[in-house]
């Protein structure tokens, strides 16, 4: 459909809705030509969202396609600036008020439809873990555009396993966006009032200052820098620099060359853009590419060679619906893989097929008629705005309600009895007795206080118990709360996750190091004599993380390298060191022999409509010895140990928690383990007269070697 002509200079509400509706008609308006509809931006926009798609999909596919969003960028920053030029003439306040209401009109109803969906059928069939809690921030921040923030500081790499079972990691590029207008509007009313110079060059100023920081920031902040508006900034303005620079002007004599050059530029950056090096360099291609595009694009007809195939109506199409597209895409794909995967063709062309019929749908039925409502004058601007701050407020709180459900609602036996799944719970009550807990920090790290008040019956034991671990160690709360209760020890948790001490298996990362450092500082400096260390960890390769499976050839294979040899002879020379100190201090250690890892993660596999999934064909049990061919290095590490420090003492929760010759995750139908490794509730009860029985053990030692002195 190509928008009516309107006269020149009209100024009236109604004509500044109708005229140049950005992204939905890409129209092109300039002071000496009437306006034209370029189908080959809604081709180039097609383009983009299909290359994210097909990365999504599978990275094989298009291993740079993830640069279809700065494709959008660019395309974004163009067409605003061309729609908001529509609106010379108006008074500051009228300017405002067309421009975020045409913002509103033209983001609002998609995208919170698509999050309160997307809240749905994750409360529905995500089941609870760790990542929920990142998940739910994301997705109620982006009714604000604000998830970048949350992402940046929850979520990690976008690139990373993790960020792909968030259902709402695709609204930070909309964060961007929205973010973006707020800097443009102000920026936008100088040039609109005759100051074209001083706002092109302000702008052009943003861009190189944002380009500038995102040079280091790339290497030191990677996650900031991919996420955050202050490192994106300058692809936006691009798009909009195009604008202002050239306006209506033609660029003559080069057109064919110039589109073919920016095309190559785009192909290139699709095939062989790297995760790691955006946005700089890697967005600089795409960037370059799509400039280059719109710019020479403008002296060469739709029918032409060049632009044909993007002009195409299947094509436009594609383009017009590329915002629902992108919307609906990425939960659609993170639905699939917590429920039947995403990894056989067949299910890839289902998600691929309900992505496009959801998009369809939105476009015409959720993005289309707001926007015509307003250009048919139902609606006046203000009255718009109002309207679409109203629907975001009414969606973020309709998605919370639905979060706060979770527990009640939920098909998910994880999310409907989330205690039997983690390991939390209540300690069973000895007379008036109860635990209570302190939280602290620590350098990288969370330090928790467990002390037992209000009791009865007298101490069995009146030691402090430091842990040291990673979420191993976390994984243990109620056996450590229960022993408390039982015997009166006061047990000070430091944890990090990922940070295994002493793990045997992997280096330390810098941060990590500050951790150990920081945890072993605190030890040496306040344990007292007859204080008791214990060290639990991840002390064995994964077979299968909440992500992915690795195999037991690869897990086997990692421990028996020599890299590992070299990581196990290191951290050896180090644990004897420590020991020698705390040995002097009269402060005992326990360590932890290493429990079995899984084939699977159970809590992705507990329910009717994921039980399918490939990531459960391993199973729930793993032969004994495997575990033992996997645990045998470290147990000969701690016994050489043992021979040489009397201090040291293993406590090994296997013959508990694996008693025959075949390892279940469960017990009597109900969960030992939460995912490949980390312990529920159940395994936690279960543990809990070994780890009271031994540290019991622990202390009639020290008091036989008091005795000996």
């Amino acid at each position: 459909m190509v928008p009516v002509d309107y006269p020149v200079g009209e100024r009236h509400w109604q004509l500044l809705w109708r005229h140049n509706e950005d992204m939905m008609e890409t129209a092109e308006m300039t002071s000496n030509s009437p306006r034209s509809y370029l189908p080959h931006i809604d081709g180039l926009r097609a383009l983009a969202v299909v290359s994210v798609i097909l990365y999504h999909l599978d990275p094989r596919i298009l291993p740079g396609g993830f640069i279809g969003v700065d494709i959008f960028f660019v395309i974004s920053g163009f067409i605003v600036t061309r729609s908001a030029s529509a609106m010379k003439g108006t008074s500051f306040a009228a300017f405002m008020t067309n421009f975020y209401a045409r913002r509103l009109v033209r983001i609002v109803p998609a995208l919170t439809i698509c999050l309160v969906l997307s809240t749905v059928t994750a409360v529905l069939f995500i089941p609870y873990a760790w990542l929920s809690g990142t998940s739910q921030r994301t997705g109620l921040a982006a009714f604000f555009g604000l998830s970048n923030f949350v992402l940046t500081a929850h979520a990690g790499d976008y690139f990373a396993p993790c960020a792909e079972f968030n259902s709402f990691t695709h609204t930070w590029s909309l964060a961007v966006e929205e973010q973006y207008y707020v800097v443009f509007s102000l920026l936008f009313i100088v040039w609109l009032r005759g100051y074209r110079t001083i706002a092109t060059v302000v702008l052009g100023a943003f861009a190189v200052m944002s380009l500038v920081l995102a040079m280091p920031a790339t290497a030191t902040q990677p996650v900031a820098a991919f996420y955050l508006l202050y490192y994106r900034f300058w692809e936006l303005a691009a798009g909009a620099l195009i604008y202002q620079l050239f306006g209506g002007r033609r660029v003559l004599g080069c057109g064919s060359l110039g589109v073919a050059l920016s095309l190559a530029v785009i192909c290139l950056a699709l095939l062989t853009a790297q995760p790691q090096s955006m946005p700089f360099p890697g967005a600089m291609l795409p960037v370059l590419g799509t400039t280059g595009f719109i710019v020479f694009s403008r002296s060469l007809p739709s029918s032409g060679l060049w632009l044909r195939p993007f002009a195409h109506p299947l094509t436009v199409y594609v383009g017009r619906i590329s915002y629902s597209l992108y919307l609906f895409h990425w939960p659609t794909f993170v639905l699939f893989r917590w429920t039947v995967g995403l990894e056989s063709p067949a299910t890839k062309v289902a998600a691929v097929l309900i992505t496009t019929v959801l998009a369809a749908l939105s476009y015409r039925w959720v993005e289309t008629p707001p926007r015509r409502s307003i250009a048919a004058g139902r609606w006046r601007p203000i009255t718009a705005a109002a309207a679409g701050f109203a629907t975001l407020v009414l969606g973020w709180g309709l998605s919370s309600g639905i979060w706060s459900l979770r527990p009640l609602i939920s098909m998910s036996v994880v999310s409907r009895n989330s205690s039997d799944w983690f390991g939390s719970g209540s300690v069973t009550a000895i007379d008036t007795c109860r635990v209570t807990t302190h939280p602290a920090t620590i350098v990288h790290g969370v330090a928790v206080q467990f002390t037992r008040t209000g009791c009865d019956h007298p101490l069995r034991l009146s030691r402090r118990i430091v842990v040291i671990g990673d979420s191993h160690a976390s994984s243990y709360e109620l056996m450590f709360r229960q022993a408390v209760m039982d015997t009166g020890a006061r047990i000070e948790l430091l944890s990090s996750p990922g940070c295994g001490i002493f793990s045997f298996v992997q280096s330390l990362t810098p941060d990590c190091r500050e951790f150990q450092n920081a945890a072993i500082a605190y030890v040496v400096s306040t344990l007292e004599y007859g204080d008791i260390v214990f060290l639990p960890s991840l002390r064995l390769p994964r077979i299968a993380d909440q992500f992915g499976i690795f195999g037991e050839r690869a897990a086997i294979a990692h421990v028996q390298s020599a890299a590992t040899a070299a990581i196990r002879t290191s951290q050896e020379s180090d644990l004897r060191d420590l020991l020698q100190i705390l040995r002097g201090r009269g402060i005992n250690v326990i360590l932890e022999a290493p429990p079995p890892v899984f084939r699977s993660p159970i809590f992705r596999c507990a329910d009717w409509f994921n039980r399918m999934n490939p990531i459960c064909a391993g199973g729930l049990t793993i032969p004994r010895d495997v575990i033992e061919t996997l645990r045998r290095p470290v147990v000969e590490v701690f016994a050489r140990l043992h021979e040489t420090f009397d201090n040291l003492h293993v406590w090994d929760p296997m013959p508990t928690l694996c008693p025959a010759e075949t390892c279940s995750v469960l017990q009597n139908g109900k969960p030992l383990f939460f995912d490949g490794d980390h312990l529920t509730s159940l395994g936690n009860r279960l543990l809990t007269p070994s780890f009271v029985e031994f540290i019991d053990e622990v202390s009639a030692s020290l008091r036989v070697r008091l005795e000996l002195l």
